[in-house]
This record gives C-alpha cells, structure tokens and sequence, in this order.
C-alpha cells in the first residue's frame, strides 16, 4: 500500500484537486492511510509525469488557478493490478505495548493512565467510525453514491457498496477489541492494587 495507490484508488470515482485528494486522505480513507499535505503535490506532480495521471487547470482570479486531476488508463491499469495483488504484511511495530512489556520500570499511576489513554482514544474512534459508517449503509456519502451509481450493473454496486462497509466494519471491531483489552487491563490493575495493599497491611499487623 503506498499513497500513489490511496490517490488512484480515489481518482477512479471520480476528477479532484490536490485539495479534495488532502481532505480525503485526512477523513475517510484517513482512517487506513495517511499522509501529510507537504507529500501529495510532489506525488501528484511525479505521478503526471509517469502517465497515471492527467490534469488541467482552471484560471480562478487574476492569480491563482485550480488543477484538477483525472485518472488515466495506465492509472487505472496500475490500480487494478495492485488490488488484485496478494496482500503483503510489513514488519509488526507497536511502540504501545513494547513501553507496557518495559512498565515495571515506572509506577502504577504511569500504568493506569497508560491504560485509560489507551481506552479513550480508541472510544473515541469507535464512536466517529460508528458515525462514518452510519453515513456509508445508509447512503448518504456523496462520493461513495457516486460511485455506487457510475457502477455498471446492480451486482457490482452491491460490491462498492459492500467492501467499504466490510472496510470501516473491521476497523470498527478492532477499535472495540483495543476498548475491551485496555478494561481487562484496568480491572486486573485494579485487583492487584487491592491484594498488595491488603498483603501490605497484613504484613504490617503482624509485624506490631
């Protein structure tokens, strides 16, 4: 996966400028790929020059000018080979739980906020996917219509419609699943502050 893809994959519904491919890659396809605004002209520009691209421009005031950007068919050849490719998996990197194998350097109040850090972000993304989703099944994501209606034949709009609800539907899960394990977390935290301070003043009464 690469933005080259993220953009043509875009560009395959429909023409757009540098600024609507930006936005996009900052709110819906943001929630699988991302890329900062300083890397998409030049990608843009380098993608013209190979061909996967085409694009005009339209005079807006006496100074600046709006470029639009339109998929070719070498674009859409590239964009068909890719998605039909087998799916490559890098190297896992989870600087998260890396820093949780390493907690028992810091202290317990480290930890908890760790965990609940942990949980709020991804409550947080459950909550606005669960709002994205919404927008996709129940048809009211300009783009996506567009390209539900520029289908074919009823089949293949079944299809478009579908593998983005299967898409914002496992990152739904996923997000839930991190929300359930940072509460077992927080419970198991929360049962071990409890013995050790009960083994403590155990101790202590002993000790008088």
């Amino acid at each position: 996966m690469s933005l080259e893809h993220a953009i043509l994959g875009w560009l395959t519904t429909g023409p757009g400028t540098g600024y609507d491919i930006a936005r996009q890659l900052d709110q819906g396809l943001g929630w699988f790929w991302t890329a900062p605004h300083s890397q998409i002209y030049p990608r843009l520009k380098d993608m013209e020059a190979r061909g996967l691209i085409t694009s005009t421009s339209e005079r807006i005031g006496a100074k600046s000018a709006k470029r639009t950007y339109e998929i070719t068919p070498d674009g859409r050849h590239a964009i068909r080979e890719w998605a039909e490719a087998s799916p490559t998996y890098p190297p896992n990197r989870d600087g998260e739980r890396l820093r949780l194998i390493f907690g028992d350097h810091g202290n317990l109040t480290a930890l908890r906020a760790h965990f609940e850090t942990h949980r709020q972000h991804y409550q947080e993304r459950r909550d606005s996917l669960s709002r994205f989703l919404h927008e996709v099944s129940s048809r009211q994501h300009p783009r996506i219509e567009r390209r539900v209606a520029n289908a074919p034949d009823e089949a293949q709009q079944e299809l478009v419609l579908a593998l983005r609800e299967m898409a914002y539907r496992g990152d739904l899960h996923r997000a839930e699943n991190e929300i359930l394990w940072a509460a077992d977390c927080l419970r198991w935290l929360d049962a071990f502050e409890v013995r050790h301070r009960l083994a403590a003043h155990g101790s202590g009464t002993e000790e008088e």
